[in-house]
């Protein structure tokens, strides 16, 4: 079964409308959730006026923060804590100043979601208002207005580490280049946005919620926490889900909301998150400056990279910000390449905007984009082809594993020929030639590839032990043959019902028709780590594979056992219906049935910094490589990619269609990110993308056919698998930049930003023509 091109049994149900997402599910008595967000950037609640609201026809109640306190709601506080961070706790609702302009201060509860909207409409809000501080650099201004005064700063963390040569490498090199680039400010945007639905039996004190989430275990765990209840008493279930993308990896406080009105009404409640509340108000990321100073000799080789990291984390209120995403950054900032000096500093800036958090990829984008823009700037500077200067850099294929910056073992493949791959299968000569041909015919086609070292699976981030190197499966073969497979991850469309019972029907010896697999429920496994990170392979995979291969061991005792009383060779139902209906005729000491439950954790490590401040986030590792061909048109700054090809090397692959379907799928997103998408802010702090009128997305028509190439290198964890989801969307912003440049090159056209729009890219243009062109 491992290695099949299965149809994904979920497609099914999906594609005959039969899934079963949040806002179908229905009880009798529901009510529905409005908030009152603020409408300024930054202020002081002086009052909150529910009075009127509260008599509105149809409102069970309205409900701030002094409710909230009142029925015994806990405060909110990050799980990701690192050396030197700001001390930080938040109310469910804003208490006692506001400081992004959608934060949630108020709430009601109605019979209907209009009719809660309408009462949001009475509720009296007077705030003092406050200066917003919107860009990051403003904000560690030293007159900057701060948004928690009593960290004397608006900088939430620093970190700062280097290898002790950094600095004479860079002083002793030939040449030195110093430039800054910058990743935008984007989100997930799932289809199917945030929500969540709870219902409290008084009578046996369960909650029960039904939540949009990745993670179901996690949610309960806080949901516990902030309505003081212990977690054998609070049951969360996700359902099918359209879509994640990191955006649902949170905890969000509106999440814990429903959870305490459902105690404090007594009646089911639900809130569905409108598309504005998911734009201004849910999960940004991305926005993040790096100032580089990259050091490399005459031939080409780098000799030593230096970055300071600038992140902007909004309003840092979720359980863990953007310190997660700017973390993977500054540990993924050496990419595919050897850099015998590095070092880098890591300021994450609170700003009066929407909270930043995940987002596929997770960090990795923002890195992959820095180092590959300085392999660009090195070959254009020494006047070589950028693809001899990624062969110079490349990790050396020995030995393996490699060890990287910080004592990460990264147990990949050999890149050196996964790159010459890439390059036969895009045609990198064939396409230079006809480059020149268009450039000579008045065209502008640009070309770029880039070599990318994609972390997975990680380690847990922090000392609370949230995110854990682990997961948990627990797996029965039924009298009849049938396989039941539970796990602790949670599908957003990845297949996990198809792969996992690949997985399992792969060890037991059966087709995988028989084999179910659920997710999702919190009452189904003790706990389980949810779907982030690209784990599910890795972890979930591992757990399935030694669940199933201790009960594979018990069945073959018990068919030898039934051979040696029959003489004839018993089948698989044979055997799993001795195990359950015949227990006296089981070998002596066994006990019956065919059911288990495992723990399963690779073997990587919890992370600590080294002796230079490093953090080893022990991982698997797989490796991408990626071309891209674009034609640029001058006069409209608009971009149509003519070829992209992939040479993906994900360990073992268990569907390679599943697996494709997440590459076309990221790559498609890649190219929304850096051709459409962007959320603006006023200089008051007032978001500018409220609607996707605003926030423009592709289209099915502008997708672009991803060119696939599987290698398969065994990772060293359970089962060879490596992980997958995350690298196309990873990968296209850099080298769709380098092949937008490349494009524009005899216009003095350079490009240091993922904004590649029609209009910033025409911008570009019109002042590149200002300027002597380049040679």
């Amino acid at each position: 079964m491992i290695g099949a091109r299965r149809l994904r049994k979920e497609d099914a149900r999906f594609l005959t409308g039969r899934g079963r997402y949040l806002a179908d599910h229905h009880v009798d008595g529901l009510h529905h959730v409005a908030f009152l967000r603020s409408p300024a950037a930054h202020g002081v609640i002086r009052r909150i006026d529910t009075t009127y609201a509260s008599t509105l026809p149809g409102v069970l109640g309205v409900y701030t923060q002094a409710d909230l306190d009142a029925a015994g709601a806990q405060r909110m506080g990050h799980l990701l804590e690192m050396p030197g961070m700001q001390p930080l706790e938040w109310t469910v609702l804003a208490s006692d100043r506001v400081r992004f302009a959608g934060e949630p201060v108020a709430a009601v509860v109605a019979t209907s979601r209009a009719i809660a909207e309408d009462a949001l409409e009475l509720i009296e809000l007077d705030l003092e208002t406050l200066p917003a501080v919107v860009d990051p650099a403003r904000a560690l201004a030293p007159d900057a207005t701060l948004l928690y005064p009593e960290w004397g700063t608006n900088k939430l963390l620093h970190m700062e580490a280097s290898s002790p040569g950094l600095t004479d490498a860079i002083g002793a090199a030939p040449h030195v280049l110093r430039e800054r680039f910058e990743s935008h400010r984007i989100m997930g945007l799932p289809m199917e946005t945030h929500g969540a639905q709870a219902e409290y039996d008084a009578g046996t004190d369960l909650l029960t919620m039904i939540v949009s989430t990745q993670q179901p275990h996690q949610l309960r765990t806080v949901v516990a926490e902030v309505c003081g209840m212990t977690e054998a008493s609070v049951r969360v279930i996700a359902p099918d889900m359209g879509g994640g993308f990191g955006n649902k990896q949170h905890f969000l406080r509106e999440e814990c909301l429903v959870a305490l009105l459902a105690r404090i009404t007594g009646v089911p409640v639900q809130w569905a998150e409108d598309r504005s509340e998911a734009l201004t108000a849910s999960v940004h990321s991305r926005p993040q400056v790096h100032d580089v100073t990259a050091a490399y000799d005459d031939d080409g080789h780098l000799l030593a990279l230096s970055v300071d990291v600038t992140s902007d984390v909004g309003n840092p209120v979720l359980y863990f910000s953007g310190i997660g995403p700017s973390l993977v950054t500054v540990g993924a900032l050496c990419g595919a390449y050897e850099v015998p000096q590095h070092g880098w500093t890591l300021s994450c800036v609170a700003t009066t905007t929407c909270p930043v958090g995940a987002y596929r990829g997770f960090g990795q984008p923002q890195a992959h984009l820095t180092i590959e823009r300085v392999m660009d700037r090195i070959a254009q500077d020494l006047a070589l082809d950028p693809v001899e200067v990624r062969r110079r850099n490349l990790i050396p294929d020995a030995p393996r594993p490699y060890t990287a910056h910080g004592g990460a073992r990264v147990d990949i493949g050999s890149l050196g020929p996964q790159f010459e791959q890439l390059l036969d299968e895009f045609g990198y000569d064939a396409w230079r030639v006809r480059q020149e041909e268009a450039r000579a015919d008045g065209r502008y086609v640009g070309i770029a590839v880039s070599m990318l070292v994609q972390g997975s699976a990680p380690t847990q981030y922090g000392v609370a032990g949230r995110f854990g190197s682990w997961e948990v499966a627990a797996v029965s073969v039924l009298p009849d043959g049938s396989v039941t497979v539970a796990v602790g991850t949670k599908s957003q469309g990845q297949g996990h019902e198809t792969t996992l019972a690949q997985v399992a029907a792969d060890v037991l010896g059966i087709d995988d028709a028989v084999v179910t697999v659920s997710e999702g429920d919190t009452a189904s496994l003790p706990y389980g780590m949810g779907s982030w990170g690209s784990r599910t392979a890795v972890m979930a995979g591992g757990a399935v594979t030694r669940a199933c291969t201790e009960l594979r061991t018990k069945m073959d005792v018990i068919a030898a056992h039934m051979r040696a009383q029959s003489g004839t060779e018993p089948g698989f139902v044979a055997i799993a219906a001795e195990a359950w209906w015949h227990p006296h005729r089981l070998p002596a000491g066994m006990d019956p049935g065919l059911t288990t439950t495992v723990v399963h954790s690779p073997g990587n490590t919890i992370p600590v910094p080294d002796e230079r401040g490093h953090m080893n986030f022990d991982e698997t590792f797989g490796s991408h490589a990626t071309a891209v061909a674009v034609e640029v048109d001058p006069v409209t700054g608009q971009v149509a990619v003519l070829d992209a090809v992939m040479v993906v090397d994900s360990g073992l692959v268990i569907n390679p269609a599943v697996v494709d379907g997440q590459h076309q799928g990221g790559f498609a997103q890649g190219l929304g990110n850096v051709f459409h998408e962007e959320l603006h802010y006023s200089d008051q702090g007032q978001p500018l993308c409220s609607t996707l009128v605003d926030y423009t997305i592709p289209t099915s028509a502008e997708s672009v056919a991803l060119r696939i190439v599987h290698r398969e290198t065994r990772s060293e964890v359970l089962g060879g698998f490596r992980g997958a989801g995350e690298a196309a969307i990873t990968a296209a912003p850099v080298v769709l930049a380098g092949a937008v440049e490349d494009a524009l090159w005899p216009l003095g056209v350079r490009i240091t930003s993922t904004r590649l729009n029609a209009d910033a890219l025409w911008r570009a243009i019109t002042e590149a023509s200002r300027q002597t062109v380049p040679a």
